[in-house]
């Protein structure tokens, strides 16, 4: 999100005496200028996005091994929108699975329910947000 800051920098009115008699006093005109600094904020790329969101959820990858994940987390987007079983079963469908191909493939850290469900949302909110209403709420 994208940040402004605004810096008000005012000048304060000076009142000058009149030369002469007559005894009026002139003042001079107020100017107030102010300038506005923005802040960039870098865009992540999807693959930043799902180490952040990795990492949100507790798992700590290193960057290589983020690398060797992230087919997998394109792969679940494939396959959660492709299932033939009602879109609120996805989830806990796609997240059994996980665990089962885990066990399998000796993925001792996604065996577990809490991991399994965070690689699958990372996943998704990584590569294919237009999908998050199949992600439940809670």
């Amino acid at each position: 999100m994208n940040k402004t800051f605004v810096s008000v920098l005012g000048a304060g009115a000076l009142l000058l005496a009149g030369c002469g008699s007559d005894g009026k006093v002139e003042v001079a005109a107020s100017t107030t200028t102010s300038a506005a600094a923005t802040t960039t904020t870098k865009v992540l790329t999807k693959n930043e996005k799902f180490a952040v969101q990795l990492e949100v959820y507790g798992i700590y990858p290193t960057a290589d091994q983020v690398a060797l994940l992230i087919p997998a987390a394109n792969g679940n987007c494939d396959a959660l929108v492709s299932m033939t079983v009602p879109d609120d079963q996805k989830f806990d469908e796609m997240t059994e699975l996980s665990m089962q191909l885990a066990k399998m493939q000796g993925k001792t850290w996604l065996q577990e329910r809490a991991a399994a469900e965070a690689f699958l949302r990372a996943s998704v909110e990584a590569y294919c947000p237009e999908n998050l209403a199949l992600l439940p709420t809670s």
